[in-house]
């Protein structure tokens, strides 16, 4: 036929012999490198992988539906088992991170939600519509991601700096997506909510019944085959207590004492936002014994960051109630009252915890707490060289090394999250973080002053549990609740995208 050209059978032949001669090049090379080249440095291997299957969710083409009741789902089972199942019971195989159901049902939420983006262009002008809200958070969240590319070259640890990318994008970044998806759907936003109280109440009964054994329950209970290294799993369920007091620090399902209180503070504004709203008096005593549940949790923790989370968690969600009562007019003199009586009731508030040695120690620390105060002190003078000397950053996962500072215990440690970020990301990374932060927070206590919706006005505790976070954030750098912190803007977002009535009905 004209235009075409017969190829002969033994050149078809030689060219497949040849690519198959390549590929199995290609896998006794990648096999030599997983034995030759350290751990650390085997993320690097997967990323042409990763790369070719980007390219072919690429080019998948457009369907006209998508799971979302399955993306639903799942995403609910994760959300759960991030709160109540430990870390550290997880099937630890060499050369692999630690499996758990939690990491398992995220890599089965990522894969649909990707698969879902890739093959609907609904979906994506969807989720662009509510991203799009606002330009400036649009705009630290780019650089914020890329700060996080750029420090990359100057890491002294690029294979772990990439495998934390990575985790950022699937832990946190994916959160913040998925948030501003599901949430715009009527009733998620509720469901969220009762999901994060119960949990809450769940885990706070769980951390007195630890208090009474002295150990988590579950310790001595753990199969052989969920057992990671006894080492590091005696140094997990070890004693967590100051050396000055020597007092049992409940840490509930979380790694440690600090993040599990960091965890409750940022669930009062919730619970303080269903005791305001109308609804049965059933519902509101339910919701007083749950508060005094978790602030009893936090007091067994032993840890004055949640003190201070949860004491910025009530007064600022009293602070929008009093300003929106005030402003509708529906409460008389009862919002004017609190919004101009709150600077009266923090001074009283203050001068009861200095007149109690029990609650000064709990709040402001005393002399048990020095160690803490000293390390916090040595480490922001430490850090000021660091940043003047490189304020571009140093790459993710290097603030221990780069700042130096050593615990008693030996290890490289960080305990302000400003810390990590600007020596890992440098003063833009720092400000566009943080940026993130405040924008959503004024977003979600925007949506609640302006909406009449009581599902939409759940954005008003969403937004004083950032707040919670951001300040808890200045004493510890831990990055457990974050996901959680990503989802919170997600449904910041999400409402504010309903309040708007932007077309996101998917």
């Amino acid at each position: 036929m004209a235009g075409y050209e017969q190829r002969s059978v033994q050149a078809t032949r030689l060219k497949r012999a040849a690519f198959f001669a390549l590929c199995l090049i290609l896998a006794c090379a990648y096999g030599i490198l997983v034995v030759a080249l350290p751990q650390s440095l085997l993320v690097g291997l997967a990323v042409p992988i990763v790369v070719m299957l980007l390219l072919c969710l690429w080019m998948l083409p457009d369907r006209a539906t998508f799971s979302l009741i399955a993306i639903e789902r799942v995403a609910q089972i994760y959300f759960i088992l991030s709160i109540v199942w430990p870390a550290y019971i997880a099937v630890a195989l060499p050369g692999l991170p630690w499996l758990t159901p939690t990491r398992m049902a995220l890599f089965l939420l990522t894969l649909l939600f990707t698969y879902s983006l890739s093959t609907s262009g609904i979906l994506r002008t969807r989720l662009m519509r509510v991203v799009r809200t606002t330009a400036t958070f649009r705009w630290c969240f780019l650089l914020w991601e890329g700060m996080q590319v750029i420090t990359l070259p100057v890491s002294r640890t690029v294979g772990i700096s990439v495998r934390h990318l990575l985790d950022n994008q699937f832990s946190l970044v994916g959160m913040f997506f998925l948030g501003c998806i599901l949430f715009t759907q009527k009733g998620r936003a509720a469901w969220f909510v009762r999901a994060l109280i119960l949990c809450a109440i769940f885990t706070a009964l769980d951390g007195f019944v630890e208090l009474r054994l002295g150990y988590p329950p579950w310790a001595n209970h753990i199969p052989s085959f969920l057992r990671i290294d006894e080492s590091m799993l005696a140094n997990v369920l070890g004693s967590q207590a100051r050396s000055s007091d020597g007092l049992y620090r409940v840490r509930g399902p979380f790694v440690n004492s600090l993040v599990f209180a960091q965890y409750l503070a940022m669930c009062v504004p919730f619970i303080i936002h269903w005791i305001f709203v109308k609804g049965s008096l059933y519902r509101r005593l339910l919701m007083i014994v749950a508060l005094v549940i978790l602030f009893g949790a936090i007091t067994v923790t032993n840890s004055r960051l949640g003190f201070v989370g949860a004491l910025v968690g009530v007064a600022g969600y009293l602070l929008i109630w009093a300003y929106q009562t005030w402003r509708s007019g529906h409460g008389g003199l009862l919002g004017p009252a609190v919004l101009l009586g709150t600077p009266v009731a923090l001074l009283l508030l203050f001068g009861i915890i200095l007149s109690s040695h029990s609650l000064t120690a709990k709040v402001l620390g005393n002399g048990a707490h020095s160690a803490s105060d000293n390390a916090r002190r040595i480490q922001r003078e430490m850090a000021i060289p660091r940043v003047v000397h490189n304020p571009v950053g140093y790459g993710l996962s290097n603030s221990g090394l780069v700042l130096g500072y050593t615990n008693p215990a030996g290890f490289n440690t960080v305990d302000s999250f400003v810390i990590t970020t600007v020596i890992d990301l440098g003063v833009v990374g720092l400000f566009s973080f943080y940026g993130m932060l405040v924008l959503a927070a004024r977003r979600g206590v925007g949506v609640y002053l302006r909406s009449t919706d009581p599902e939409i006005r759940l954005a008003g505790p969403a937004a004083i549990s950032v707040v919670v976070f951001a300040v808890i954030s200045l004493v510890l750098s831990q990055e457990n609740n974050m996901p959680l912190m990503f989802l919170l803007a997600g449904v910041i977002f999400a409402l504010s995208a309903r309040d708007h009535k932007t077309d996101i009905t998917v």
